[in-house]
């Protein structure tokens, strides 16, 4: 008896697929173009492509696998039966096996009652005489069978032990946690230094930010130095309750930049150079030569040479320089950029400009720019 004719009379050997519903019945066909079977087949039932192999696979209700293989031999198409699949089928099969039966029955209940075993018992905390014996005793303990597990009443018989001030006794999975803290005595705790957070500098308050204590401040107020921003509390109803005052406090600056750009200014130029070479092989720097020039700068530099004798080479380059007066020719224009350059890189780190102004006011001798500017920084360092 052919495989296919296994499927469509439903030998002894194997249950009829075709009888049982929700079975699915997989064909592969060996086929270039599978458009006229795939045509063929959807006219009678329906059907599923099915990844794999190097045939064309699909597969259809196993109570109409009999009209595909009518098709297939009406087409003269190579074809055979892969598998027949379905729940009710596989729960058959299954049933005609003992061993696969009795191991799934055994695989439901180890997982049903996996949940009621302890594997391993975790204690945190404290170290504390008289716990660990109190868990054992209680039945706690790895490899353990708990299918009543009550954590509270084990906390209790925790809390009743000498010495314990806290007891937390949780499980999850096949765990236990056990956590017991002990009682502390008034030596262990110390006071919390408070102080107000103050003001730096006068300014307008802009933002206040409060990681602990109380606001003192608000946005639009002014404050002068030493005014508190954070009070060094919090309210408990109408009582205050002490604590550090911390937080970020901002405001608004006025800074002011006087500076003078005279009509003339003395520029320092650089002429000749001069460079003389000395030895030392004691390890002590030579005298400096004399210079060839009034006015000068020096560069010294010193190499190191070990090979047979050591020496220490010094070399000294004169530099000559001359002063000469110039007429200043920076624009008004010019002169306000650099002064507003000048006051924004003296601002703190942090500080943002709001606002700026400046004017150039001409005085004897030379130009005197004026920079105010408004600035949000912290006023709280």
């Amino acid at each position: 008896m052919s495989e296919v004719e296994d499927v469509r009379r439903g030998g002894g050997r194997k249950p009829n697929a075709a009888k049982l519903p929700f079975s699915r019945t997989v064909f592969g066909v060996e086929v270039k173009d599978p458009a006229a079977l795939f045509t063929a087949v959807s006219r009678v039932t329906t059907l599923r492509t099915v990844e794999g192999g190097e045939d064309v696979r699909f597969s259809v209700p196993s109570r109409d696998a009999a009209k595909v293989v009518a098709i297939c031999d009406r087409l003269c198409y190579n074809y055979k039966i892969i598998k027949e699949e379905g729940v009710l089928l596989s729960l058959i099969r299954a049933a005609r096996r003992p061993g696969i039966l009795l191991g799934t029955a055994a695989a439901v209940a180890l997982a049903a009652l996996q949940p009621c075993f302890v594997t391993e018992v975790e204690f945190s905390g404290d170290s504390l005489p008289g716990v660990r014996a109190e868990v054992e005793s209680s039945g706690v303990h790895a490899y353990a069978f708990l299918p009543g597990f009550d954590g509270e009443e084990l906390e209790e018989r925790l809390l009743a032990l000498e010495g314990v001030a806290f007891a937390s006794v949780t499980k999850r999975g096949t765990r236990v946690y056990v956590d017991v803290r002990a009682e502390r005595g008034n030596e262990h705790f110390t006071d919390v230094p408070t102080g107000d957070v103050t003001a730096s500098t006068a300014a307008a308050v802009t933002r206040v930010i409060v990681w602990s204590g109380t606001a003192e401040v608000a946005y639009g107020d002014a404050v002068l130095p030493g005014d508190v921003l954070i009070g060094a509390y919090v309210l408990s109803g109408e009582e205050k309750v002490p604590c550090p005052a911390d937080g970020e406090v901002y405001g608004l600056r006025q800074r002011k930049l006087t500076r003078l750009f005279p009509d003339t200014e003395i520029v320092r130029e650089y002429g000749a150079t001069h460079t003389e070479v000395r030895l030392s092989f004691d390890g002590r720097a030579p005298d400096t030569p004399e210079s060839p020039y009034a006015d000068y700068v020096l560069e010294v530099s010193r190499q190191r040479n070990d090979f047979l004798l050591g020496y220490e080479l010094y070399v000294f380059t004169f530099r000559e320089v001359t002063y000469r007066e110039q007429a200043c020719a920076l624009s008004e224009e010019e002169m306000i950029a650099l002064a507003k350059s000048a006051l924004v890189s003296e601002l703190p780190p942090g500080a943002v400009p709001k606002g700026m102004t400046a004017k150039a006011e001409r005085q004897e001798g030379g130009v005197l720019v004026t920079v105010n500017a408004q600035t949000e920084e912290r006023i709280d360092r």
